[in-house]
């Protein structure tokens, strides 16, 4: 069995987080762990509301994005955000593993793809490195 891991994280800068998933449990669930980190979170359900959220000048410094979104999928989404010329880093999550999903997410320009559920050992990392 895995050993969950409760890594303790000191943030020396002001981050900030998108959650996009349209599953509320899932949603809030990831921002309670990116808060528990003291990363400030905003949370929309569809990728339509992460793309005007996004063109209306907000900046966040990590984007948690599910593949599958109802109104604008993740993929799209994920494009729809690059092409805005947004570089801040991307996580794409999904509960469907599958190498196909991967490369499609990858391709889409998410920079890290995770199957659900986002856990405090992928997350760490991340953070660590955008804190710097």
């Amino acid at each position: 069995r895995k050993r969950q891991l409760l890594t303790e994280i000191v943030l020396r800068n002001r981050l900030t987080a998108l959650v996009v998933d349209a599953d509320t449990t899932c949603r809030v669930l990831e921002q309670l762990l990116l808060r528990s980190y003291g990363v400030q979170t905003q949370g929309v359900d569809n990728g339509r509301d992460a793309v005007t959220l996004i063109a209306s000048g907000v900046k966040f410094n990590l984007i948690i994005i599910d593949m599958i979104l109802p109104i604008l999928n993740g993929l799209e989404a994920t494009r729809q955000i690059r092409d805005m010329g947004v570089h801040c880093k991307m996580l794409g999550v999904t509960a469907c593993s599958g190498e196909s999903e991967r490369q499609a997410f990858l391709a889409a320009g998410v920079d890290v793809f995770i199957e659900k559920p986002l856990d405090p050992e992928h997350l760490v990392p991340i953070l660590r490195e955008l804190d710097g």
